[in-house]
């Protein structure tokens, strides 16, 4: 990495966050743009594992970021199976399900300190810097450039850079992002503990062709719905993670200590195991944030020379929730409209708010995680959010694997989520009392509007589906006379296809690298 000196260079993109904002620094920094990556860990650390699927990979292949060679090379595993099942022992019959099969979703195990290397290697030689174990302290943004203030920690000597753009990656807990939207915090959390356990587990408890994607086996007597996942990885190791749904309030803040507790406490319960004869490898914790969003603009991801991407922006999947699924599927979205922006030097508050990882098919859903949290100070019958959630996956379940794997996948367009909502409300008519149960009137006229968003985006989309491609068309001529309206068109472009969990691949998967 470089050393700890001050930097009189102005680059293009100064990043402040080094997970994620890797992957996105190495692609901007192949298209020939400066880059400064700022990272507070030593850079490649993480405390989470990460799986994705091979089609939402392929994404980083045809960017031209990583070959399919490199790819294999950062896959620890991919398994036959992902399984899909929560406890119905106390539910009605009409809340019992069978297991809901996913063998396309979740299902290949990344190894993602190699992936940050890898990115990493690439950013620089494509001549990106990287400076690690350097803290952000403040940006201050002037009329031609933003400075960056940090401290490099092992040294405690101050660091400073000048760039055209700051790009935010520092994840939930970032300053900037909670500066840009006035104080307001998330409207849900999803806290997360696990680890990564490198054997110890008595032959035949688990199969490692096979993946848990979301498995309960209690219910909400303490409060909470606990939820399990479990991913192979390589060799013997098994990812673990523990995670409920949790409603933002200061009378109910939650604790991942106390989440570690239930963790050890039940693991034997749900895997038989001895935790003494288990080999404990690395822990992995977060808490991921959620925003239920009513359109496209009501949480601000830019300011003048600032934009924020990733959990930062928390504009990813209610029913996901990762930052890192949301940030591969609109790789190609967000770094082509970044690209424009910066060849055009339209850096402003207006312009960088249209670049965006929104999805209006993705944010219709939080109310489906508001069913998932308990609300502070209920008390709701034990055995309700399971009910819930098997009437849900229970039908999935009665599909074709397509429609399951495109409703976990984020792409489920508009005829299949109401096909989906409407069937639900005949095999289980008492479904929408249970859900009332959690949400308040603010929160269902809140839902409407976004619901409504959802609906003319979606007729846009089937009205103006030929704009995108037009839109490359005249784009010779309209991007060097007004680029102001390109970008924006654009964006347009990518909210009728990306916003509706549609890639536009003939669009941006041609775009050159450096």
């Amino acid at each position: 990495m470089s050393e700890p000196d001050s930097d009189s260079s102005i680059y293009d993109l100064i990043y402040i966050g080094g997970a994620l904002g890797v992957i996105h620094a190495a692609v901007m920094a192949r298209l020939g743009y400066r880059v400064l990556l700022v990272e507070r860990m030593p850079f490649g650390r993480m405390n989470r594992e990460w799986n994705i699927s091979r089609d939402e990979i392929q994404s980083l292949i045809d960017l031209g970021l990583f070959t399919a060679a490199e790819v294999e090379t950062l896959i620890a595993r991919e398994y036959k199976d992902g399984f899909n099942k929560f406890f119905d022992a106390n539910n009605p019959p009409v809340a019992r399900s069978p297991i809901l099969h996913t063998p396309k979703v979740l299902n290949v195990a990344l190894d993602g300190e190699k992936l940050l290397y890898l990115a990493g290697v690439k950013l620089t030689e494509a001549g990106g810097k990287i400076w690690d174990e350097t803290e952000f302290i403040r940006a201050d943004i002037e009329a031609e450039k933003v400075i960056f203030y940090g401290c490099h920690l092992p040294t405690k000597s101050d660091r400073t850079a000048s760039g055209r753009l700051l790009v935010d990656a520092m994840g939930s807990a970032s300053p900037i992002a909670w500066q840009l939207n006035g104080g307001r915090a998330f409207d849900s959390v999803c806290p997360t503990v696990g680890c990564v356990i490198d054997g110890g587990f008595e032959p035949g408890v688990w199969d490692a062709d096979y993946g848990d994607v979301l498995y309960s086996h209690g219910d909400i007597s303490r409060g909470r719905q606990l939820i399990w996942e479990l991913f192979p990885g390589a060799g013997g190791e098994l990812t673990v993670y523990l995670f409920h749904y949790h409603q933002v309030h200061p009378e109910n803040p939650g604790s991942l200590l106390e989440l570690y507790e239930d963790f050890f406490t039940i693991l034997p319960e749900y895997r038989r195991c001895d935790l003494d004869k288990l080999v404990w490898k690395k822990p992995t914790f977060g808490y991921i944030p959620g925003h239920f969003s009513t359109n496209s603009t009501d949480r601000a991801v830019a300011f003048d020379r600032l934009i924020s991407i990733g959990d930062a922006a928390s504009l990813q999947s209610p029913l996901v929730f990762t930052g890192f699924g949301s940030l591969v599927r609109n790789l190609f979205r967000l770094t082509d409209l970044l690209d424009t922006a910066l060849k055009h030097d339209l850096l402003s508050k207006k312009h960088l708010n249209q670049i965006r990882a929104y999805q209006s098919n993705v944010s219709v859903t939080w109310l489906f995680s508001k069913g998932m949290m308990v609300p502070t100070g209920r008390s709701l019958p034990p055995q309700r959010i399971n009910s819930i959630l098997n009437t849900f996956f229970g039908i999935l379940a009665g599909e074709k694997l397509v429609v399951a794997e495109t409703f976990i996948k984020d792409r489920t367009d508009w005829l299949t989520f109401n096909r989906l909502a409407v069937q639900a409300a005949i095999e289980n008519p008492v479904l929408l009392l249970w859900i009332l149960d959690f949400v308040s009137l603010g929160d269902i006229w809140r839902w409407l509007g976004s619901y409504f968003s959802f609906t003319m985006l979606a007729l846009a989309s089937w009205l103006f589906g030929w704009l995108p491609k037009f839109t490359r068309r005249i784009q010779p001529w309209l991007e060097p006379r007004y680029p102001a309206v390109w970008l924006w068109l654009l964006a347009v472009s990518y909210a009728l296809t990306y916003g509706m969990g549609r890639s536009e691949k003939d669009s941006a998967y041609n775009r050159p690298v450096a």
